[in-house]
């Protein structure tokens, strides 16, 4: 019974001395801001709001619907195309016309625009948009 009583001190002792460096760090190495190297959020880019309302109204009007289809978990997506290209996606039936912009982002490959109908954002496309300057 000493032997078993030793071996379970010591591997108690091994785990909270590999565990602590780790419970001293500052937060997690995970999350937004600790993403793989050169796809972080944060682009440093400043775009202009105004830039990004005319490249969203110019690409919704000359969107189309694609073919919505549903997740395993039953959540819709409706592609929305512009010259057969994918410019972004709605999660809910909505007239494209009438959509509200939304919040936006600069992201690597062009600036992130939230979709809104009736307060709730419905969803999301990708525009081109120069940066503010």
């Amino acid at each position: 019974m000493t032997e078993k009583l030793k071996r379970v001190a010591l591997l108690a002792t091994l785990l909270a001395g590999t565990a602590s460096p780790a419970l001293t760090q500052a937060g997690p190495q995970w999350g937004w801001r600790h993403a793989p190297h050169g796809y972080g959020y944060f682009s440093g880019v400043e775009v202009d709001r105004g830039k990004v309302d005319a490249a969203v109204k110019q690409a919704l009007s000359k969107a189309i619907k694609g073919k919505t289809w549903s997740t395993p978990a039953g959540v819709k997506h409706t592609p929305i195309l512009v010259d057969n290209q994918i410019i972004g996606q709605l999660w809910e039936d909505a007239d494209l016309t009438t959509l509200i912009i939304g919040a936006f982002w600069a992201g690597p490959w062009g600036v992130n625009v939230e979709l809104v109908k009736d307060g709730k954002v419905v969803g999301m496309v990708w525009v081109k948009a120069r940066p503010a300057g």
